[in-house]
This record gives structure tokens, C-alpha cells and sequence, in this order.
């Protein structure tokens, strides 16, 4: 019944975002699976209103599973870029200031055309759509996510009369999302004691949190920040908008401290002295 090629455009589905990710430096895993047909037949078989008003959207399901909290949104924006969000179908779970809630962060996207051609629906089109299914987790909360989903989710009558219980496993979430804003702040707070301290390298390290491959500054940058009313510019720098003009401007140099302070540079700070020692290639490709 099922001649598609769903394995083929996973692939290639996971090998772009991955690109992506990594081009700008992300600390991310990435998990993929798509439908078995006995998995197909069954979930089209359980609703008559596929074919008809329906059509299964997650053949293809995507997992990004984030170090950081406050990626999550850069995420689905670096994402939404590259492919077309079905704005119908997305289901994120609002956040209450009054509970502590596993929260849904799940996205349909549209596969584009080459994906559409690889995956070959055919006939099955009707009940099928060509779309994939996206969830955004933080691993802080994935680990509690496969857990409540397995032993309580799957086993609802277990739980039944155990309000107590459940209500304490929705604690051990909050005291996990508790930690994970801590934990960020943490490091907002040490990149401040460095840029006190003038540890340059390690005040941008900390201060960006991103996937450095070279961790050192070259010495002329460094004489440049001699003057430290340059390296406040820096400092000053929003980290979610850096990643952004990155993403926008199609970064593809290696992600190194170097180059990162001469993409904020070109970008956002527009210090001269810098620039004199900016490789004039990315000053052309990376100028806004």
C-alpha cells in the first residue's frame, strides 16, 4: 500500500536543519523517526476523517532537543526560515504563571519540493499529507518528557486516584524548568565577572554559550580591546540577535571567537579599527 520513500526526505530533512543549527554554533541532538506502516495503517484506521477532513501530518517526525531554554524560539524562527510553518497546526502550550506543566512545543511544517519528490506519496496523498511534524525540547526536560510519557500517559488508569503522586512528578518538571533559567543566569553572571576581570576570551565564551571550535583571540583583536569602552559594545550584545543576523546573512565561516567578533563587528558595532583588521571577504558577504 505504501511505496513512499519517507526514509529518504527524513534524511535530507535532518541533514539541513542540522546545518543550519551547527552553521551558527547551537548546542543541540537531533532525534528523527518516521511512521512504520503497521504504525500507519493503524493511527489511519482509528479515525474515519482521514481522507476526508483529515490527513496524518507526522509521517516524518523531527525532535531538536536544546542545552539552552531561551533557544527554543531562536529555533523555530531559524527553522520557520527554511520551511513553510503551517500556522494552523502548530500547538504550543501557553505558559500559566499559576501551574508547572509539561509544555507542548510542537510544529507542522510543509516539505518543499525537492522533499515532496523524494518522498513520493502517490496515491496515499489523500489521507497523507507532505508534511513533517517538529517538537523543541531542552534536554533538562526531554529526559522527564520520555518518562511521563511512557509510565503516566500511556497508563492513565495507574494514576487514577493518585492525585498526590501526580501532582508531585508535575513538581519534579518545575524544579526542572526552575534550573534550567538558574543555570542560564549562571552564566550571564560569570560572563560579567570575566568582562570585570577583562578575560576577554572567556567573557565571550560565556556570554554567547555557543559550540566555539577555537576558543582563542587573535593578538591584534586583543590590543584593540586594550580599550575597553570597545569590548562594552560587544558585551552590550544580544545573543538571540546574533544568531539571527547569522542565520540571516548565511554564515558559513568557522565558529571561532575570531570570527564571531568580526561578524558582530560588521553587523552591529562597526568599530574602525576592527574592521581595518576584518578579512575584506566577509566584510562583502557578511555587510548588512
Amino acid at each position: 500500500m505504501f511505496e513512499m520513500n519517507s526514509e529518504g526526505a527524513r534524511k535530507i530533512i535532518v541533514e539541513r536543519i542540522s546545518w543550519q543549527l551547527n552553521s551558527v554554533g547551537l548546542m543541540f541532538r537531533i532525534f528523527s523517526r518516521t511512521k512504520s506502516d503497521p504504525s500507519i495503517k493503524k493511527k489511519l484506521s482509528s479515525n474515519d476523517a482521514y481522507g476526508k477532513t483529515k490527513k496524518l501530518q507526522d509521517l516524518i517526525g523531527i525532535r531538536v532537543v536544546l542545552y539552552f531554554n531561551d533557544d527554543i524560539e531562536t529555533v523555530r524562527k531559524i527553522i520557520s526560515s527554511k520551511y513553510s510553518e503551517r500556522s494552523n497546526d502548530v500547538s504550543i502550550d501557553e505558559v500559566k504563571n499559576d501551574e508547572f506543566k509539561a509544555l507542548r512545543y510542537n510544529i507542522v511544517y510543509s516539505l518543499d519540493d525537492e522533499c515532496k519528490d523524494i518522498l513520493r506519496l502517490g496515491d496515499s496523498d489523500n489521507k497523507i499529507d507532505s508534511t513533517f511534524e517538529l517538537q523543541i525540547r531542552t534536554i533538562f526536560s526531554e529526559g522527564w518528557h520520555e518518562i511521563e510519557h511512557d509510565l503516566r500517559y500511556k497508563c492513565k488508569s495507574d494514576w487514577e486516584g493518585f492525585d498526590e503522586q501526580s501532582r508531585r512528578l508535575n513538581g519534579v518538571y518545575a524544579s526542572l524548568e526552575t534550573n534550567e533559567w538558574t543555570m542560564i543566569k549562571i552564566f550571564e553572571e560569570l560572563a560579567y565577572s570575566h568582562y570585570k576581570n577583562s578575560d576577554w576570551p572567556a567573557m565571550f565564551r560565556q556570554k554567547f554559550r555557543l559550540k566555539f571550535i577555537d576558543t582563542g583571540i587573535d593578538e591584534k583583536i586583543m590590543n584593540i580591546f586594550s580599550d575597553v569602552s570597545v569590548v562594552k559594545k560587544f558585551f552590550r550584545l544580544d545573543r538571540n540577535v546574533l544568531i539571527m543576523d547569522m542565520i540571516k546573512k548565511e554564515f558559513y565561516y568557522p565558529v571561532n571567537l575570531n570570527n564571531i567578533i568580526y561578524f558582530c563587528n560588521i553587523t552591529r558595532v562597526k568599530d574602525k579599527n576592527i574592521m581595518d583588521i576584518t578579512p575584506k571577504l566577509m566584510i562583502e558577504e557578511m555587510s548588512i
